[in-house]
């Protein structure tokens, strides 16, 4: 009766497992869901950190873009020829240098701001202020190298960033070097790295503005990040921001900022993109668990055959038991399968984990692998620089010995390859001025210091025993606890410094010799003038005679004037006034007929340019005044002051209190050899000449403005003064020379 129950109940049991099934499938169908979410978050998740990863691995690459970039400048400021002044061998060597880094601009400025080398003009050209004047301020005061943020450039009149780097000469900054960078030539930089094709990369400076843009023009340069991004690139080093683009459409953005710069790099992802590939997977999984579903229900359906089956079974083994024959049961295997299903979940996990560590590690692998070829270029780089230095450069750790020096050093010093390691620098340098100082001494105290210094008058000693002048410059390297030494030959340098100074004292005593020479023949012609005028009676000859030896006499005291000066190229004007003054006072016998002459000169210095016509000039004012304006025995005086009236401008005046000028007087003649002389001084002094009587008194005024340097052929130099007369007037108060 039993088994005939347990046999009709068999499709009860069918139910059941269907029911069972049924309430297997409910949860599990929650399962699947909370697992699509987890997948869909984790995918995401993942997608997010490698992008993060790229964005770190192109942050890195212009981080060592800008390290490279400093390190050159750094090497660059090392010039000898910005030592020299010679601006236009350090223009060249500058586009030397950006042949490594094509569409860079490299420039020089001075402490003034004032722009002095510039390769994107050619040299000479004329050069504004630095665009950047508040940047250049601050390395200028802190004397640290600067990576900017985007500012205009003034020669290109665009957005551009910049390395700025301090040229350190004497422990202060004497100039900035500045590695100039569009942001196309960073974009560059980039490409060259592997961006994923649906994303966007940005590079943003330290204000959050965008220095280059993947998918974007030349206008989106300058343009200040969106609310969100901008919060997280100040606060954080790294993050993601959901975001939407100009069209509303949502965006993923990833970023990673530099510790260095300051700067970050930002990858925006299209949500719909991202999503449609987090689906892709998703539906993968959704695959696999409907498969794993009807691979569930054919395995209940057969277990459940199974039961019925082994149920239906015990019928022949309950009637073999009531028989007594043997009884043989059937196997059943449902714990195993379930525990092998486990298993499979199990093993399905660890598999993906395994999966996702072998991409992380491949990831990683590559960057690291593209990291060490950027740093073997940038090794490879000032290697050659080292090498390629036309000077010596020497490598001294803390105990003053050579570890490392390049071909040139090693021909300087007549040594083989690899002879110069781990010899003394006391051995190969000297102090020439202290020779019992050690130079050890002196590079140490110019390493402790910030900066690059230099070092002179030292004697470089050769293998052979030989020495040779040199000059050194210190370099300290405070990472690595090196010093890098630039050691010049200055034999050359030294032989053309005493064949100039030899020169220039020979010019000295030339110079010198034929000024007093010229002052002896003027001499001689004065005498001559003298005893020709004794022969002749008081009439117009021994007038002209008189005159004509006045004026020699004005030019000779130039040239004895000259050749006792400090430098043999100018004079004093104002005791050459006063003297000449003197002379004419005691050739006209102005103290006795009661005519005082009076000077007041102010310091100037001029050239026999300056100097001789305008002797020659008041020597014919000063001369007529004592000859024409105290007739009959009638004394007085006769003024002369010069002044300065403006920087570069004189002004004589010659005024006498006689008998002042004729009311016939024609100022615009010029038919006598006095005023055709004193037009010609004027014009050949770039002169202006007023004559009048004096306003307040008896007596007339004459007035000469001249400068004190005149232009050049061409016109260059000073410009001409404003109200010049084409023709002066009369040069004498009183009446017109003879």
């Amino acid at each position: 009766m039993r088994l005939h129950d347990l046999m009709r109940r068999a499709p009860t049991i069918r139910r059941w497992l269907a029911m069972l099934l049924a309430a297997v499938i409910v949860p599990a169908a929650a399962a699947v869901s909370v697992l699509f979410v987890h997948s869909y978050q984790r995918e995401r998740a993942a997608a997010e950190r490698a992008a993060l990863d790229v964005a770190r691995a192109l942050m890195q690459a212009i981080d060592l873009e800008l390290a490279s970039a400093q390190g050159a400048l750094q090497a660059l400021a090392t010039s000898p020829n910005l030592d020299r002044g010679d601006l236009r061998a350090f223009y060249g060597q500058a586009v030397d240098v950006l042949h490594f880094r094509p569409g860079n601009i490299l420039v020089l400025t001075d402490r003034h701001l004032d722009q002095l080398v510039n390769t994107h003009v050619p040299y000479g050209a004329p050069l504004p202020h630095h665009g950047n004047a508040a940047l250049l301020d601050k390395v200028l005061r802190n004397a640290r190298p600067t990576v900017s943020d985007l500012y205009t450039g003034p020669t290109v009149r665009r957005l551009l960033t910049s390395v700025d780097v301090p040229v350190l000469r004497d422990g202060r900054v004497s100039y900035v070097l500045s590695m100039q960078y569009f942001g196309e030539r960073l974009g560059t930089i980039l490409e060259r790295q592997r961006i994923p094709p649906d994303a966007t990369a940005t590079i943003y400076d330290s204000g959050a503005r965008i220095v280059w843009r993947s998918r974007g023009t030349t206008r989106d340069v300058g343009r200040g990040a969106h609310a969100a991004l901008a919060a997280g690139l100040l606060l954080e080093a790294e993050g993601t921001v959901d975001e939407a683009d100009p069209d509303g459409r949502p965006l993923v953005t990833v970023f990673s900022r530099s510790s260095v710069s300051r700067w970050a790099v930002a990858i925006e992802l299209r949500r719909s993109a991202l999503n449609a590939g987090l689906w892709h997977s998703l539906a993968w999984i959704g695959a696999g668990t409907l498969a794993l579903f009807a691979l569930g229900l054919a395995l209940v359906r057969a277990i459940g055959a199974r039961i019925e089956r082994s149920i239906r079974g015990l019928v022949r083994p309950a009637i073999a038991l009531g028989y007594g024959a043997p009884v043989a049961l059937p196997p059943l295997h449902l714990r195993e399968a379930k525990d092998v299903g486990h298993a499979l979940v199990q093993a399905a996990a660890l598999l993906r984990e395994r999966t996702a560590q072998r991409d992380a590690a491949e990831r990683a692998e590559r960057q690291l692998r593209e990291s060490s070829r950027a740093i073997e270029r940038s090794e490879a780089f000032l290697r050659g620089v080292f090498e390629e230095s036309p000077d010596g450069v020497l490598l001294v750790d803390a105990d003053c010995r050579l570890t490392r020096a390049n071909a040139q050093a090693e021909q300087l010093f007549g040594y083989p390859h690899g002879a110069l390691a781990g010899l003394a620098i006391d051995t190969l340098l000297v102090d020439a001025a202290q020779q019992a100082r050690p130079v050890c001494d002196r590079v140490r105290a110019i390493a402790r210091r910030t900066g690059t210094d230099g070092m002179t008058e030292l004697l470089g000693q050769r293998r052979d025993g030989t020495r040779f002048p040199a000059d050194a410059m210190v370099s300290p390297l405070r990472e690595r606890a090196l010093v890098i030494l630039t050691v010049r030959d200055m034999s050359v340098s030294k032989e053309r410094e005493v064949a100039l100074r030899r020169a220039l004292d020979d010019k000295n005593i030339l110079l010198k010799e034929l000024y007093h020479r010229v002052k002896n023949n003027l001499q001689l012609l004065i005498s001559l003038f003298n005893l020709q005028v004794r022969t002749l009676d008081d009439g117009r000859a021994r007038r002209a005679l008189e005159d004509a030896g006045g004026r020699v006499r004005a030019m000779a005291l130039v040239h004895e004037r000259l050749y006792q000066s400090r430098t043999l190229s100018s004079i004093a004007l104002d005791s050459y006034v006063g003297e000449l003054c003197e002379q004419l006072a005691g050739t006209a016998s102005a103290p006795q007929r009661g005519v005082a002459v009076r000077v007041e000169a102010a310091p100037a210095e001029v050239g026999l340019d300056v100097a001789a016509p305008l002797g020659l000039l008041l020597n014919e004012l000063v001369w007529n005044c004592l000859n024409h304006a105290f007739p009959d025995g009638r004394g007085g005086s006769v003024r002369v002051r010069l002044e300065r009236e403006d920087e570069g401008t004189m002004r004589l005046t010659v005024a006498d209190d006689g008998v002042g000028l004729p009311a016939t007087l024609d100022r615009t003649s010029s038919r006598t050899l006095g005023l055709k002389l004193i037009a010609a001084l004027s014009e050949q002094l770039h002169a202006r000449f007023t004559l009048d009587n004096a306003p307040d008194g008896p007596g007339a005024v004459a007035t000469l403005v001249f400068p004190l340097s005149f232009p050049l052929p061409g016109g260059h130099g000073p410009a001409a003064m404003p109200g010049r007369h084409a023709a002066p007037k009369p040069p004498c108060p009183n009446e017109m020379m003879s």
